[in-house]
């Protein structure tokens, strides 16, 4: 499917992806008057690709703001989506076009894979005879900082003004080769025009919302938890951790026990997929006993059978959310590489929730 924004704003949430149920704590709307984060990359792909993006040197950590030109194009994909998969086709032969025209010193182009390893990346840019510039966001660091958009393709057209990148167009969805050539010559002869004639864009914050109701996730996180602690009798307790968050909390013989289960939530990576809820179980080391899919899905949307969700649960049960690296060789159910890589992120994230976690004590209920 193929969606194009007119709009020359970006909105950046500049805050984690909200849990369902759970809206956004503050956002931030970005003008084309504004300054462009300073998205910075552990380095990039090859050598070589320094070079292309006006840099003097062959590695070493890369910020926007280091890199000469005009126009900077950022191309967000992942190369499990779809999309990008036709995306990455027209992105090179636009780059292909900007070296004829003698224009890749005053347009650059930077793709960012956004949840991809950089170890798998070489192969993949290959197989496909990709030349342009590509650095890796295997965490989602990046993507986060741009408020999650939730879909790729993601295309962002940067203008320079006093040194500084400033937002000037952006597009979801497969871009062809004389459309991102369009807007690169155009803001490249009027980025005065462009940025001036640019409005903002309405925000609609809507939280994700959960495919089950409060009783079926409650059974949900009781079945994980008495799996997780191998007691059959165990309950559920609700703990309240403060700005809108909860956990579950183990009970047994009215005692509440240090086994926890967090519901989950994360936007789609690839714009024809859905999102991914779930739910897992965790003690207060960060060790994870436990996984429970609410709505995860793999190739075509269809949803994780028995064998995928107890597949995962084999590879992350026992692991600690403080040294978690996804690996999708290995870690990854078929065919659903990006919702695997979403949870392990997102388990990953958690880290900081284990302050919050109650002391243990008598009690059930909740």
């Amino acid at each position: 499917m193929k969606r194009y924004i007119s709009s020359l704003l970006l909105v950046l949430l500049l805050v984690a992806p909200v849990a369902a149920g759970t809206p956004p704590a503050s956002s931030v709307y970005l003008a084309p008057a504004d300054a462009f984060p300073d998205l910075e990359f552990y380095g990039l792909l090859a050598p070589t690709d320094y070079a292309k993006l006006g840099l003097d040197r062959s590695e070493g950590p890369v910020r926007l703001s280091e890199i000469p030109g005009e126009v900077l194009v950022l191309e967000f994909f992942n190369k499990s989506c779809v999309p990008c998969q036709r995306q990455v086709r027209e992105v090179e032969a636009f780059y292909q076009e900007l070296g004829r025209r003698g224009l890749l010193e005053r347009i650059r182009l930077l793709a960012i894979a956004a949840g991809n390893q950089p170890k798998y990346l070489g192969k993949y840019r290959r197989r496909r005879k990709l030349t342009y510039p590509i650095t890796a966001d295997p965490q989602f660091d990046q993507w986060r900082r741009i408020g999650d958009p939730g879909r790729t393709p993601f295309t962002l057209f940067l203008v320079r003004r006093d040194g500084t990148w400033r937002l000037a167009h952006y597009s979801f969805g497969v871009q062809w080769k004389q459309e991102l050539l369009g807007h690169a010559l155009t803001l490249l002869a009027k980025p005065e025009e462009a940025l001036a004639g640019a409005t903002r864009l309405p925000v609609d914050p809507t939280p994700l919302v959960l495919p089950l109701d409060a009783a079926g996730v409650r059974a949900k996180a009781r079945a994980l938890i008495q799996r997780a602690t191998g007691d059959p009798s165990a309950d559920v307790a609700v703990v309240e951790l403060g700005d809108g968050t909860s956990v579950y909390q183990a009970v047994s013989q009215d005692r509440r026990l240090p086994v926890f289960a967090k519901v989950a939530s994360r936007r789609p990576v690839c714009e024809v997929c859905e999102a991914v809820h779930f739910l897992f179980a965790f003690d207060r080391d960060g060790r994870i006993l436990g996984f429970e899919p609410i709505h995860v899905t793999k190739y075509g949307n269809e949803e994780w059978d028995e064998r995928d969700w107890q597949f995962f649960e084999k590879r992350i049960r026992g692991r600690n959310m403080a040294d978690l690296p996804f690996d999708p060789k290995v870690d990854a159910v078929s065919k659903a590489t990006m919702s695997s890589a979403l949870i392990f992120d997102e388990m990953r994230r958690t880290l900081p929730l284990l302050r919050k976690l109650p002391a243990d004590g008598a009690g059930g209920g909740g």
